[in-house]
Protein backbone atom coordinates (compact mmCIF):
# COMPACT_ATOMS: atom_id res chain seq x y z
CA UNK A 1 0.00 0.00 0.00
CA UNK A 2 1.18 3.52 -0.75
CA UNK A 3 -0.17 6.87 0.34
CA UNK A 4 0.63 10.37 -0.84
CA UNK A 5 -0.36 13.46 1.12
CA UNK A 6 -0.03 16.98 -0.27
CA UNK A 7 -0.33 19.60 2.43
CA UNK A 8 -2.11 22.82 1.57
CA UNK A 9 0.53 25.10 3.14
CA UNK A 10 4.19 24.83 4.13
CA UNK A 11 3.24 26.11 7.59
CA UNK A 12 1.41 22.80 8.24
CA UNK A 13 4.57 20.71 7.87
CA UNK A 14 5.82 20.89 11.50
CA UNK A 15 2.41 20.05 12.95
CA UNK A 16 1.89 17.26 10.41
CA UNK A 17 5.25 15.68 11.24
CA UNK A 18 4.58 15.93 14.99
CA UNK A 19 1.10 14.46 14.65
CA UNK A 20 2.32 11.45 12.66
CA UNK A 21 4.82 10.31 15.31
CA UNK A 22 2.24 8.20 17.21
CA UNK A 23 1.31 6.53 13.92
CA UNK A 24 4.89 5.44 13.26
CA UNK A 25 5.10 3.97 16.77
CA UNK A 26 1.78 2.16 16.24
CA UNK A 27 2.88 0.95 12.79
CA UNK A 28 5.90 -0.83 14.27
CA UNK A 29 3.60 -2.76 16.63
CA UNK A 30 0.89 -3.61 14.07
CA UNK A 31 0.09 -7.25 13.47
CA UNK A 32 0.57 -8.09 9.82
CA UNK A 33 3.00 -5.30 8.93
CA UNK A 34 5.98 -6.65 6.99
CA UNK A 35 7.73 -3.35 6.25
CA UNK A 36 7.27 0.39 5.79
CA UNK A 37 9.05 3.46 4.52
CA UNK A 38 8.51 7.22 4.32
CA UNK A 39 9.50 9.64 1.56
CA UNK A 40 9.09 13.39 2.02
CA UNK A 41 9.58 16.33 -0.32
CA UNK A 42 9.28 19.36 1.94
CA UNK A 43 9.62 21.89 -0.88
CA UNK A 44 6.56 20.35 -2.53
CA UNK A 45 4.73 19.76 0.80
CA UNK A 46 4.43 16.08 -0.07
CA UNK A 47 4.69 13.04 2.19
CA UNK A 48 4.50 9.47 0.86
CA UNK A 49 4.34 6.18 2.70
CA UNK A 50 4.95 2.68 1.44
CA UNK A 51 3.89 -0.25 3.57
CA UNK A 52 3.86 -3.98 2.99
CA UNK A 53 1.15 -5.95 4.78
CA UNK A 54 0.41 -9.64 5.17
CA UNK A 55 -3.12 -9.14 3.82
CA UNK A 56 -5.95 -6.62 3.43
CA UNK A 57 -7.43 -7.57 6.83
CA UNK A 58 -4.22 -6.43 8.54
CA UNK A 59 -4.32 -3.09 6.68
CA UNK A 60 -7.97 -2.62 7.61
CA UNK A 61 -7.32 -3.32 11.28
CA UNK A 62 -4.53 -0.73 11.32
CA UNK A 63 -6.59 1.91 9.49
CA UNK A 64 -9.50 1.49 11.92
CA UNK A 65 -7.29 1.62 15.02
CA UNK A 66 -6.34 4.50 17.29
CA UNK A 67 -4.33 6.65 16.91
CA UNK A 68 -4.82 6.33 13.12
CA UNK A 69 -8.49 7.38 13.11
CA UNK A 70 -7.68 10.38 15.32
CA UNK A 71 -4.84 11.41 12.99
CA UNK A 72 -7.14 11.35 9.97
CA UNK A 73 -9.57 13.75 11.62
CA UNK A 74 -6.78 15.98 12.93
CA UNK A 75 -4.85 16.34 9.65
CA UNK A 76 -7.70 16.43 7.11
CA UNK A 77 -7.99 20.26 7.24
CA UNK A 78 -4.29 20.57 6.31
CA UNK A 79 -4.60 18.45 3.16
CA UNK A 80 -4.72 19.79 -0.37
CA UNK A 81 -4.91 16.25 -1.76
CA UNK A 82 -4.37 12.63 -0.78
CA UNK A 83 -3.90 9.49 -2.84
CA UNK A 84 -4.16 5.86 -1.70
CA UNK A 85 -2.92 2.94 -3.79
CA UNK A 86 -3.02 -0.77 -3.12
CA UNK A 87 -1.64 -3.64 -5.16
CA UNK A 88 -0.38 -7.17 -4.70
CA UNK A 89 3.30 -8.05 -5.08
CA UNK A 90 5.21 -11.29 -5.25
CA UNK A 91 8.19 -11.85 -3.02
CA UNK A 92 10.41 -11.78 -6.11
CA UNK A 93 9.30 -8.16 -6.76
CA UNK A 94 10.71 -6.99 -3.44
CA UNK A 95 12.19 -4.77 -2.34
CA UNK A 96 10.47 -1.96 -4.23
CA UNK A 97 12.23 1.37 -4.65
CA UNK A 98 10.71 4.82 -4.44
CA UNK A 99 10.97 5.43 -8.19
CA UNK A 100 8.66 2.43 -8.75
CA UNK A 101 6.20 3.80 -6.20
CA UNK A 102 6.24 7.32 -7.66
CA UNK A 103 5.64 5.83 -11.11
CA UNK A 104 2.49 4.17 -9.75
CA UNK A 105 1.34 7.54 -8.41
CA UNK A 106 2.01 9.18 -11.79
CA UNK A 107 0.04 6.45 -13.58
CA UNK A 108 -2.87 6.77 -11.14
CA UNK A 109 -2.92 10.55 -11.50
CA UNK A 110 -2.86 10.43 -15.30
CA UNK A 111 -5.78 7.96 -15.25
CA UNK A 112 -8.01 10.57 -13.58
CA UNK A 113 -9.89 12.76 -16.05
CA UNK A 114 -8.92 16.47 -16.25
CA UNK A 115 -12.45 17.46 -15.13
CA UNK A 116 -12.19 15.29 -12.05
CA UNK A 117 -8.74 16.74 -11.21
CA UNK A 118 -10.38 20.22 -11.32
CA UNK A 119 -13.13 18.99 -8.98
CA UNK A 120 -15.91 19.10 -11.56
CA UNK A 121 -18.82 16.71 -11.39
CA UNK A 122 -20.87 15.19 -14.18
CA UNK A 123 -21.52 17.45 -17.14
CA UNK A 124 -18.39 19.51 -16.46
CA UNK A 125 -19.96 21.38 -13.53
CA UNK A 126 -18.55 21.75 -10.08
CA UNK A 127 -20.65 19.99 -7.44
CA UNK A 128 -22.98 22.30 -5.48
Amino acid sequence: MATRFLLSRHRHIPAFVRSTQPIWRETRRSDGLLGYSLDADLTRRTFCTLSLWRDSDAVGAFVRSEPHTLLIAQTRPWMAASTFLTWTVLGTQLPMNWEQVHERFRAATSAVSPARRRGEGAGGRRPA
